[in-house]
């Protein structure tokens, strides 16, 4: 009898295991589950789409063929709920029961939602993680007129750039200090507040939360801790997200901020020993930090890819380990390109030595933090070009070359001195 793979999840970490189950050969059979009843797209370029820069259709980068192909049966619009690892078996919403031999936990995170509010009308606060949430975002904001997000985060931010426009005013209420609190510095994200508000009708209103929203004159009226109130006709809220594990008995697989995995993506049980035939990958998988060690959720498109391809070749019969996921967002917010990478926090004690090129006639903010001369993060505002050099150092466990305050100042030609250029610690 053929061997039975189940994949729950169809995106980044679900196709690159595909392509890895695949390349290894062999009879296997391959059953994939998604929530959501369409092809495989990307989350990220949802606010392309949103503000017109792209068409739905360019979002997707698997079709029809692709499954065909790869000899996928697919089971799409339908969430798995309940998962048992002793039977080997998986419900989904529909009733349907699948039986496995191996499984990949690929589901991904749902933004999370607000609590504490009016049930109707928070089920009115709009979200942006899938392309259905992204369909609502722009038909509400055809007519809107004063728009409140909630938060200040990368999701907030890209919203709010692809709905503003001069006869649409847009107030984001943020608890933080600072715009992109989990991304980047303060001076770079002062730097980045004052560019937004020179380009859009936004306003920024920090240390504050929202407290209660009701309904008034057919719109909504927002109440904040300040004891100010604000009226709004279109609510949005970028708070983060939460990965899709409602669906696992924690007594069966162990469960923190995601699915606990070990170095090769194995689920790891309850009792703290690794599953042998469960795995997980992507933004679902909480594990090593490459960067401090710590086991934690690195949610990007790079790192779903690169887990998803080593459980894949797993599931095959490798035994492959991953070095661990490396932190990095890379967005243009308003005509401006931001990025960070690594470590993004210096905290007292934490040993870390910070190298900032700061040049204030044109706008460019670069700062690098070092540890023992190895570079472990970087923030970069407008000057991005050579990210991907730089989370190749960060992830090698690179020194800056030929000095830190060189490659601060952004100025060296990477192509041609890659090679002699990093130097390995």
């Amino acid at each position: 009898m053929a061997e039975r793979i189940l994949i729950l999840g169809n995106s980044a970490a679900a196709i690159a295991a595909v392509r890895a189950i695949r390349a290894h050969g062999g009879d296997r059979t391959i059953t994939m589950v998604s929530a959501e009843d369409c092809m495989a797209y990307s989350p990220v370029l949802t606010t392309h789409y949103l503000n017109g820069e792209m068409p739905e259709s360019a979002l997707y980068f698997c079709d029809d063929y692709y499954y065909r192909k790869n000899r996928i049966a697919c089971h799409f619009g339908t969430a798995a709920v309940a998962l048992d690892t002793v039977a080997q078996r998986v419900t989904l919403a529909d009733g349907t029961r699948l039986d496995y031999d191996k499984l990949l936990i690929a589901t991904g995170a749902a933004a999370k939602r607000l609590t504490g509010l009016d049930p109707e009308i928070a089920g009115e606060i709009h979200y942006l993680r899938t392309i259905e949430d992204a369909r609502r975002i722009h038909d509400a904001a055809l007519g809107a007129r004063h728009a409140v997000m909630m938060g200040a985060g990368l999701v907030s931010l890209q919203v709010a750039g692809a709905v503003t426009r001069p006869d649409l005013k847009v107030t984001c209420v943020v608890a933080s200090r600072q715009v992109l609190s989990q991304n980047i510095d303060a001076t770079c994200a002062g730097l980045l507040r004052e560019h937004i508000e020179a380009a859009a009708n936004i306003e920024f209103l920090f240390g504050t939360n929202v407290t209660a929203i009701s309904r008034v004159n057919g719109g909504y009226r927002v109440s904040l801790d300040s004891g100010a109130e604000l009226d709004a006709d279109l609510l949005v809220a970028g708070k983060g997200v939460s990965p899709n594990v409602g669906f696992v008995d924690p007594a069966q697989v162990a469960v923190d901020q995601g699915i606990v995995v070990d170095d090769h993506l194995r689920c790891v049980g309850a009792g703290g020993v690794a599953i042998g035939n469960v795995w997980a990958a992507g933004d679902v998988a909480q594990g090593r930090n490459r960067v401090s060690g710590d086991v934690e959720l690195v949610a990007n498109w790079i790192d779903a890819c690169e887990q998803g391809a080593v459980a894949g070749a797993n599931m095959a019969g490798d035994d492959l380990a991953t070095a661990g996921s490396v932190a990095e967002n890379i967005t243009t917010l308003f005509g401006v390109s931001v990025a960070s990478v690594g470590v993004n926090k210096k905290r007292d004690g934490d040993g870390l030595c910070e190298v900032i090129h700061h040049d204030e006639r044109h706008a460019v903010y670069r700062r690098l933090l070092l540890r023992d001369d190895v570079l472990v993060g970087a923030t970069l505002l407008r000057d991005c070009d050579d990210v991907g050099v730089l989370r190749a150092a960060v992830a090698a466990g690179w020194e800056p070359w030929p000095s830190a305050e060189a490659v601060a100042r952004g100025r060296l030609k990477y192509a041609t001195r890659l090679k002699a250029g990093l130097r390995r610690a």
